[in-house]
Parts: C-alpha cells; sequence; structure tokens
C-alpha cells in the first residue's frame, strides 16, 4: 500500500509543474521526496551529510544550537479520543463504509497504546536524538574534547526535557569526560519560548507583522479542501455522525494522524482516506496556518537570537570548547529561522498562493535542528562560522566571500536590534 500511495502522490506533484523556478523547485522537491508531505511530521535525517572543509588555518571550537524535540505521539490533546469516539459513533448508526470499517479496525489496535500518550516524546524520538548528538560529534570532534563545556536548555514541556537528556546522554556516550549540565525552569525562557504565556520575562510589545496577503485561513481551506468528500469516504452519510461545522476539525485530526504514523513503532498507515491532490492541499492549508502565526510573531523570538550572540561572544573571549544546546518547539524554531532569514525563509510572501514556495514546513521536522558552528585561527583574530539547518549548510543574508563561511562581527552587525 505504501507504495502505490507515494507513487500515486509523486505522479499528482509532477503535474503541479508551474512556470516559476521557484514554484517548480518545490514541486520537484515533493515529487522527490513524497515524505515531505508529512509536513512538521516529517522526520529530520540523522545520517551524515558532505561539509565543506574549514578555511585554511580555522579550526572548529564552539557550537550553538537550538533544536525541536524528538518524534512525539499527536500533540492534540484529544486527538486519539475524538477519532476513536467518531468511528465509535459511525459504527454504532451502521453509518461506516467500508473503507470506514477497515479504518476502523486499523484505528482501534492503535488505540490502546496511544490513547494515553498524547505528546510524549515516542522511542523513535529518543534515539533520533542521540543519533543527532551523534552526528555532531562525528562532524566536529575538536569541539568536544575531554572537559569540554556542554550547557544545555529545555522548555518545561515533557517530551522536551526527554529530548535533551538524550541529546546529551548521546554526546556523552561519544566522550563520557565532556563536562555536560542539563538546566531547566521558567528562569531559562527567554532563550527558549519568548512568547510562552508561562514565560515571566514575556516581552508583550513587539512590533507584529501581519502577513502582506488579506486571506484568512478559513477561507483558504473553504477553496482548498473539501472536508465532507472526504469523510464520506469513512461515513456513508457524513452530516449523520460529525456535523457540518465540525467537519474541517475532524480531518484535520485525520491528517495528523496519518502523518504521525513514522513517528511511532508501527506499520499501521491511514494515508488511504485522502487522495493524492488531497494530501498536496492539506499539507499547503497546513503551511498557511504555520506561517500565519510564525510570520506575525517572529520579531518576538529575539531574545533567541540575543542568547545565542551573548553565549557565543563570551566563548570567544574565554576560549572555551563545547557547546551550547537549547531544545524547543516547531512554533519557536519557525519564527526563529524567519528573524535569521536563513535560506530564505525570512521572505515575506505576498500571496496565499506563493506560500509552498517560501514556507516549507518539512524545514521544522521533528528533530529539527540548527547549529552555528564556530571557527578560529592563531593566524587571524577574525572569528569564522557557518549555520547547518538539520544538517545542511546553510545560507544568510549577509555578504561573505568564502560560503558556507561568515564573520562573526560582520554577523552582529547586520543583526542588531
Amino acid at each position: 500500500m505504501t507504495k502505490r500511495i507515494l507513487l500515486a502522490t509523486a505522479a499528482f506533484v509532477a503535474a503541479l509543474f508551474c512556470a516559476s523556478a521557484q514554484q517548480y523547485d518545490i514541486m520537484q522537491q515533493l515529487q522527490d521526496h513524497p515524505e515531505y508531505l508529512d509536513g512538521t511530521d516529517y522526520l529530520c535525517p540523522t545520517g551524515p551529510v558532505a561539509l565543506t572543509p574549514a578555511p585554511e588555518g580555522y579550526k572548529a571550537f564552539y557550537l550553538s544550537h537550538y533544536g525541536r524535540h524528538g518524534a512525539r505521539y499527536a500533540w492534540q490533546s484529544d486527538l486519539y479520543d475524538k477519532i476513536h469516539k467518531k468511528l465509535q459513533k459511525g459504527l454504532d448508526a451502521d453509518n461506516l463504509t467500508e473503507l470506514g470499517k477497515d479504518f476502523r479496525e486499523r484505528f482501534e489496535k492503535l488505540y490502546p497504546d496511544v490513547r494515553y500518550r498524547v505528546g510524549d516524546l515516542s522511542r523513535k524520538g529518543w534515539q533520533q536524538q542521540h543519533d543527532l548528538a551523534a552526528r555532531m560529534y562525528a562532524n566536529f570532534p575538536e569541539i568536544f574534547p575531554d572537559g569540554a563545556k556542554v550547557r544545555a536548555w529545555t522548555s518545561t514541556s515533557t517530551r522536551c526535557v526527554m529530548t535533551m537528556s538524550s541529546f546529551c546522554l548521546g554526546l556523552k556516550e561519544q566522550n563520557p569526560k565532556l563536562d555536560i549540565f542539563e538546566y531547566f525552569g521558567k528562569y531559562y525562557l527567554p532563550a527558549i519560548l519568548p512568547q510562552d504565556k508561562s514565560n515571566p520575562f514575556r516581552d508583550e510589545n513587539f512590533k507584529e507583522t501581519a502577513p502582506s496577503f488579506d486571506e484568512t485561513w478559513e477561507q483558504y481551506i473553504a477553496r482548498t479542501i473539501d472536508s465532507k468528500a472526504i469523510l464520506a469516504r469513512i461515513f456513508k452519510d457524513p452530516d449523520q455522525t460529525v456535523k457540518e461545522k465540525d467537519q474541517w476539525d475532524l480531518v484535520s485530526y485525520l491528517y495528523f494522524l496519518a502523518n504521525g504514523m513514522k513517528s511511532l513503532d508501527t506499520d499501521i498507515e491511514f494515508y488511504d482516506i485522502f487522495t493524492p491532490e488531497e494530501r498536496v492541499n492539506l499539507w499547503k492549508i497546513d503551511n498557511f496556518q504555520f506561517y500565519w502565526y510564525a510570520w506575525k510573531t517572529h520579531l518576538g523570538y529575539r531574545s533567541i537570537l540575543d542568547d545565542i550572540i551573548a553565549k557565543a561572544d563570551d566563548r570567544i573571549a574565554h576560549g572555551c570548547t563545547g557547546a551550547d544546546l537549547r531544545f524547543g518547539h516547531d512554533y519557536t524554531i519557525m519564527p526563529l529561522f524567519m528573524l535569521l532569514d536563513v535560506d530564505g525563509l525570512g521572505h515575506d510572501v505576498q500571496k496565499a498562493d506563493d506560500l509552498p514556495i517560501w514556507c516549507q514546513l518539512h524545514k521544522v521536522p521533528m528533530g529539527a535542528n540548527i547549529h552555528f558552528v564556530f571557527y578560529k585561527s592563531e593566524n587571524s583574530p577574525k572569528i569564522l562560522f557557518k549555520v547547518l539547518l538539520n544538517g545542511q549548510e546553510a545560507r544568510l543574508p549577509i555578504e561573505t566571500a568564502n560560503w558556507p563561511y561568515y564573520d562573526w562581527e560582520t554577523f552582529k552587525d547586520a543583526y542588531k536590534k
């Protein structure tokens, strides 16, 4: 079933070729990687990557990191229960189609294992962080000699705490003599979740940046997806089981259920209730919602960047090797990407239909991460750094004669408040 679905999705995406080179680029990516349609449920790759050697005479000595938690169970508190209850209601009223009955049978096999694990880090998420830590060490062993200081901070979410612990354990396995300490608490939230309501230092006076297009999320949904058509594959009469005003909510839950299966230890799938076109359109809707929130609030995440700069300057001043690690969520790391305009993610999108070009949610997958890797030389006072986005060398909107390496002082001048 998986192969047929991926081939059908790839075939549909191929048909969406657009004249614009940028539009073609994302559609080509989706054709080559249908798994990107899982959006923020896509699992960040943990395998080796090819990196550009450091400039002559330079050696890596410090790394600053912000990462999203690893793979998890569904985050919506009622997702599993709501789907369970709607399917049971349909069964009791003899309102399930044959596909609906099959869907329910698959779901009920899963339900006892997931119903009390909403938001929890999964086993795959734990292993993912171990693997990401091992890759970091393998890429930059010179940053982690015996005694190197590794300091880590996390949001107050349990899955983030476990993510931090798994990552730090992964580093410790690579070198047991690292000096690692993990921090936790509201005091550290300005560098982790600046706009979280639990942050006692929250800046409520930042300048909001309204999207340049006027279309609302509700309007975009209405013209992009037919929720009733999807539910009609499960329920003989969708209106009998799900009120019309609630149909989109249930479809969105079914979408996130299907996308989240790769985070769990199961081979059960739920993609077959969507056509390839609907999967792409649901991905577009998710991009819309995510962009609208992140763009509106991204200037409120400046304190993360301030923390990155302050801690880097302190390490540079004292010549300390090691790393500073931060662990949070997708709704925080995307505004940070926008603030940095890394790989063009800070683009002010003018039309909702252009969102797939600029806001691609596979860039904030489970385990998403950004690294600032710092280099110094005995022959020059200039500090260089490069940015890795999910392990890949990334671009910033500042000049450099030696990409992917940038001058640290030039960066600070460019990103002053």
